[in-house]
């Protein structure tokens, strides 16, 4: 029986309450260490080692998920897995370990624990290792509870280290009274994002290869599914080959005659993420952005980056960090130089691109768009562990980028490319929900991506009364089919005087139906529109309110949710799934802090909200 099992088993016996949970995780952990110190250093596999690693094996079915979306007794395994094995190798690194002797082991242990395939886990490790080593001997004080309650942050490896209970200062006067005026001219504003371009794509190659990305040259040799890779994307853990990259863009720009601006929120690069290289990552990022600006010429676009640009993926460090093998300045280089020189931005935001990767600049007077480089805050992000505290005075940026923009009359749109959601390090997420918070009034909505779901995230006041929404965050999905999704792009329709959303109207084509005839171009269509198929008026934050609590109350509502939550794509719509397990998807909808999204259901919604 795996532990995976037991551990469910044994905890329900104990009635288990936290206390319970975290002295059997904290034995756990001291039984695997030890018995981790004694292979390495006897070279020989121990009975406990062996019983061990039998019951601690990860099952292929939880390849490829998000280590954070475990819950109960596999949360708990991977808990005890990650500590376990930091552990183990950080006392050996300040014992004078080198490098290849760890890389050796952890990729060995890697393998035992069924976590990927063999070339993925030497591939990933190699091309972390150096970060991580950099880290743990700069921090003496670093240890491996710290770093699992970083990447895990759950209640079986919940982040108990003050380092990461900062905050920012933000302004505490009242709000400055902002009237914007309504108008019946509209702009349109077009999102693209997650594009992820895959260079080795090869129509009708492997597209089921039990690695992290499918569907690519040389991958062949593996099929033993008979699932070939389609000519346009594949719904399996396959990206765009550039034929598609380049039909997406062009048909936007064919068919949107009015556009007004581009917002693209990230993620140039693909998801092989074990064989990524840095000149595998710029040829990607010139290829695309110069594809992006012969496509739309004249019209501004305003992008940011995605975790997938850093090199290794997710690792973006802190601007005092100028090791050339660690550094992320390359690519801050890189995009100053595209961003400015493409003429999408001005010379003003040089410094803070260069800097950290953000930018702010007001294309008409009293507009101002606001880009961040959220992904220092994605819990993958290795170097929250070296500074946990507001990376690069990112947020304390945008606290008081939007006072000045508050005292001289200015509405806001924001981006960002990681949302606040549970992937984001929690110190960093509750202060930037205080700042919109704060500014509500003037930020007239945020867009983002990352998640490649349609969906859209409401903000709640922090005032006594917390039901009431006071700000929106709108996702643009993703142009790649990674996984199971029908690809797309969104067409806001937007006030031109106070630039609050008026309707949304998302793009899509069915990738089964594409692939069947994959001479003709993929048949692009208009989903929906966010009014029409929700029946409501307007995206007021009270029509979105009832909105939200409609669709916890209407199972047909909610049905059409997560149809399109899942980009109608044919087999997403072919899993079960329940009204318990489609609420689920809404609990999304709701940014908040704490435990709330972990246990919410379709009666704390009905009670709690309302």
């Amino acid at each position: 029986m795996h532990l995976y099992k037991i551990l469910i088993f044994s905890l329900l016996l104990k009635v288990a309450n936290n206390d319970e949970i975290t002295a059997y995780t904290d034995e756990m952990v001291l039984r695997f260490t030890n018995a981790i110190n004694d292979w390495v250093k006897t070279k020989e596999e121990s009975e406990e080692f062996k019983l061990l690693i039998n019951n601690l094996t990860i099952p292929t079915s939880l390849h490829h998920k998000n280590w954070r979306s475990f819950t109960d007794n596999s949360s708990t395994a991977i808990c005890i897995v990650c500590r376990s094995i930091l552990n183990t190798f950080i006392d050996f690194r300040r014992k004078g370990m080198s490098g290849d002797e760890i890389k050796s082991h952890v990729i060995k242990l890697g393998n035992l624990l069924n976590i990927e395939t063999e070339q993925v886990c030497n591939g990933t490790v190699t091309l972390n290792l150096p970060t991580i080593l950099y880290i743990v001997d700069a921090k003496p004080n670093l240890t491996a509870s710290t770093i699992c309650g970083v990447v895990l942050e759950s209640q079986s490896c919940p982040l108990n280290d003050a380092e990461f209970n900062w905050t920012v200062n933000i302004d505490s006067g009242p709000p400055k009274l902002i009237e914007p005026e309504e108008s019946e001219e509209i702009i349109n504003i077009v999102q693209i994002t997650d594009i992820h371009y895959d260079s080795n794509y090869e129509p009708y190659g492997n597209a089921y290869c039990n690695e992290p990305l499918c569907c690519q040259k040389g991958q062949n040799s593996t099929n033993t599914s008979n699932k070939v890779a389609g000519y346009w994307g594949d719904y399996n853990l396959c990206d765009s080959p550039w034929h598609a990259v380049v039909d997406v863009l062009e048909y936007i720009r064919a068919t949107h005659q009015n556009i007004s601006y581009v917002y693209f929120t990230g993620d140039v690069v693909d998801h092989g993420i074990w064989e990524t290289t840095l000149e595998g990552n710029i040829e990607c990022i010139n290829k695309t952005y110069s594809k992006i600006y012969e496509t739309f010429r004249n019209i501004p676009v305003y992008p940011i980056l995605g975790n997938h640009e850093a090199q290794p993926v997710n690792l973006y460090a802190p601007a005092t960090i100028t090791d050339n093998e660690i550094s992320i300045h390359w690519l801050y280089n890189l995009m100053t130089h595209l961003w400015i020189d493409l003429g999408w931005l001005p010379e003003s935001t040089r410094s803070t691109i260069l800097q950290g990767g953000y930018y702010t600049f007001t294309p008409k007077k009293g507009f101002r768009i606001i880009a961040l480089n959220s992904n220092v805050c994605y819990n993958l992000n290795w170097w929250l562990w070296y500074q946990p505290k507001d990376p690069d005075g990112q947020l304390q940026w945008l606290a008081d980028t939007l006072l000045q923009a508050e005292k001289d009359g200015e509405l806001v749109h924001i981006l960002t490319h990681i949302p606040v959601s549970n992937e984001c390090q929690i110190s960093w997420k509750r202060q930037y929900l205080k700042i919109v918070d704060r500014f509500t009034q003037i930020i007239r909505a945020q867009f983002n991506g990352h998640t490649h779901n349609d969906e859209v995230q409401l903000f709640y006041s922090n005032n006594d009364d917390n039901t009431i929404v006071n700000n929106v965050a709108w996702n643009g999905g993703s142009t790649t089919a990674y996984t199971q999704l029908n690809p797309n792009y969104k067409l806001y329709i937007v006030d031109s005087k106070n630039y609050t959303v008026k309707d949304i109207e998302t793009w899509i084509y069915n990738l089964t139906l594409a692939n069947e005839y994959a001479t003709q171009r993929p048949p692009w269509y208009k989903s929906y529109s966010f009014k029409e198929e929700y029946d409501i008026p307007d995206l007021t934050y009270d029509s979105l309110q009832s909105w939200l609590t409609k669709l916890v109350r209407d199972d047909n509502l909610l049905n059409r949710y997560y149809r399109n939550f899942f980009k109608r794509a044919d087999p997403s719509l072919k899993k079960k799934c329940d009204t318990k397990c489609k609420i689920a998807y809404v609990c999304r909808i709701i940014a908040t802090l704490g435990d709330y999204p972990t246990y919410c259901n379709k009666n704390m919604l009905l009670t709690t909200l309302w």
